[in-house]
């Protein structure tokens, strides 16, 4: 098989193992599949891959929980677009879907990934991008559709402006204002602790003027004051995000982040709430 690259995991390090697909998801990518890259994701049954001549990403699946996936991303792109006002036609090359396959194929966006595993001090300019883009875009009512798993990995940023992809679980239930960048923010303190126990003091400090901008903009106070069990609770108790959370309990930092952090970050969380 021609020109496949090494796995890239959800991470972003090249692995040395390449990967050979079954003649049958070959078929399905046909006739392009003699040139692309497997794109490795949390288990979600979902396969991604990158169409290397055409620029495109192609998110397929022909399993039935898959192709809702797969529907919802293509729902929620739209609705994004829609929001922040861009054109969704220079985003969706094509959605195709029949009972027993789906692909959708979404342009490639230039733009810079940060990487969800470095620090806050490293993060900090891009946070603060997130917080302001999500403010703008945002439905002002008090509950509407979410992301569902807004973090780093998510976010590309341009120039002058960012786009929000991956919406596979824009078929879950609606939730306060506020849901995914309180959960972006919290995933900025916790991804970088959970794989390189790194959360210094400066990392602290400008996590406080984070989640103060998250307090001034008057999001959900139980979301604010009890961020892990909030979202621990709303994950569990969604049909769609449970069920992903099955599949790869590592797809929800909330359920990976170590106690002990936990406690840190709460006791932080509660001297900021003193303070006002």
């Amino acid at each position: 098989m021609k020109n496949i690259k090494y796995l890239l995991n959800p991470f972003g390090i090249f692995r040395k193992k390449k990967i050979h697909f079954p003649n049958k998801e070959k078929a399905l990518l046909s006739p392009e599949y003699e040139n692309f890259s497997l794109i490795k994701t949390h288990k979600n049954n979902t396969l991604v891959v990158y169409l290397n001549d055409k620029k495109i990403y192609r998110k397929f699946s022909k399993n039935q929980k898959g192709i809702s996936k797969i529907e919802a991303e293509n729902k929620g792109l739209k609705w994004y677009c829609n929001k922040s006002k861009k054109n969704s036609k220079y985003i969706i090359h094509k959605f195709y879907k029949t009972n027993s396959f789906a692909y959708i194929d979404t342009k490639e966006i230039v733009g810079e990934k940060a990487k969800s595993w470095n620090s806050i001090e490293k993060n900090f300019y891009y946070l603060k991008r997130a917080i302001k883009h999500y403010i703008k875009f945002y439905p002002k009512i008090n509950q509407s559709k979410i992301h569902g798993d807004l973090t780093l990995d998510n976010i590309i940023f341009k120039e002058k402006d960012m786009f929000i992809i991956d919406w596979e679980f824009f078929n879950s239930k609606k939730n306060f204002k506020g849901y995914d960048i309180v959960y972006l923010i919290l995933s900025a303190a916790c991804l970088p602790y959970i794989f390189n126990k790194v959360f210094s003091k400066k990392d602290e400090l400008l996590f406080i003027k984070l989640w103060k901008l998250l307090i001034k903009n008057k999001f959900n106070k139980k979301m604010l004051l009890r961020p892990f069990v909030y979202f621990e609770k709303n994950i569990q108790s969604d049909i769609l995000l449970k069920k992903s959370l099955k599949l790869s309990r590592s797809k929800f930092f909330p359920f990976i982040t170590p106690k002990k952090f936990k406690k840190k970050i709460l006791k932080i969380i509660d001297s900021i709430n003193y303070e006002r």
